[in-house]
């Protein structure tokens, strides 16, 4: 039997390290609670399920940009998945899993795009509105019916999804990197397009929603 995108996903370990809470919060966690939680920090953290007193683990020092990462490699994969009708795709090396939507535990002080944060494997995830960041109209009350997680410079991010697609296997041949050239919205967090037959697909980047996540 074929399975479907989700069932394959769902199915996955995209774990790339270790998830436990034993080793402490990340610098980037800590600078996430701080900015976000502030001195309901304590009291939140218990809502969701983790110990507010974990000590601080050593810094993520040193992770090349993803941005970087991918241009270098000749053959790269890709998690496509659907925001309305408009089709977008993450590079599978910064995709730990894919997960059913949960109910997120709101912020006092967050942006419009940022829906709150769950407990995932003991870890503080913000999830974040992707149809927020990139403008995508809304088509229904249930869109967002899953997270695609991934974690980058020490914190772990979910992004919310209306469906996962597909996988892509493409060359640099299939990418242009040139995407101020063909897109006239807001490119911040499109890092470049995938030819995908006739189409062009919007490539995310990770790294700058982290980089909003905790500047914002």
């Amino acid at each position: 039997m074929v399975k479907s995108p989700e069932e394959y996903f769902q199915q996955q370990d995209f774990e790339l390290g270790a998830t436990g809470r034993g080793e402490g919060f990340s610098a980037a966690e800590r600078a996430f609670m701080q900015k976000y939680l502030g001195v309901e920090e304590g009291d939140i953290l218990k809502r969701i399920g983790i110990d507010a007193g974990a000590a601080v683990e050593t810094a993520t020092d040193g992770e090349p940009p993803l941005d970087v990462i991918i241009r270098q490699e000749a053959e790269l994969q890709m998690v496509a998945f659907f925001l309305g009708e408009q089709e977008y795709t993450v590079p599978s090396v910064a995709v730990q899993e894919v997960i059913r939507f949960q109910t997120p535990t709101r912020l006092p002080a967050a942006p419009a795009y940022l829906a709150g944060i769950i407990n995932l494997r003991g870890r503080v995830t913000p999830l974040v509105r992707l149809r927020d960041l990139l403008e995508v109209q809304a088509t229904g009350a249930d869109d967002d019916r899953f997270i695609v997680v991934c974690r980058r410079h020490g914190l772990q991010v979910g992004l919310m999804i209306e469906r996962v697609h597909t996988m892509y296997r493409v060359s640099q041949n299939d990418i242009d990197w040139a995407v101020e050239s063909h897109l006239g919205i807001n490119v911040d967090f499109v890092s470049g397009l995938l030819k995908a037959g006739e189409r062009l697909v919007g490539i995310i980047s990770v790294d700058r929603i982290v980089e909003s996540v905790l500047k914002r």
